[in-house]
């Protein structure tokens, strides 16, 4: 299997998995922010976009 293609899957599973469970992943943010003291803004529209750039970074290395 090529190098590209095993990245593609990677990323698009990465991305899919951060859109899918955005509400699990701000649960889990929220839990370690606390832990560590630091303060941040609870953002679901973030999380979304990032997931989108991972989808976005795994068709262009599907496509390359």
């Amino acid at each position: 299997m090529e190098p590209n293609t095993i990245r593609a899957i990677i990323f698009l599973i990465a991305g899919l998995l951060v859109i899918l469970f955005s509400g699990k992943l701000l649960e889990i943010q929220g839990k370690v922010t606390k832990k560590l003291g630091i303060k941040y803004k609870d953002s679901r529209k973030a999380i979304v976009i990032i997931g989108i750039c991972l989808l976005i970074i795994s068709i262009i290395l599907f496509i390359v």
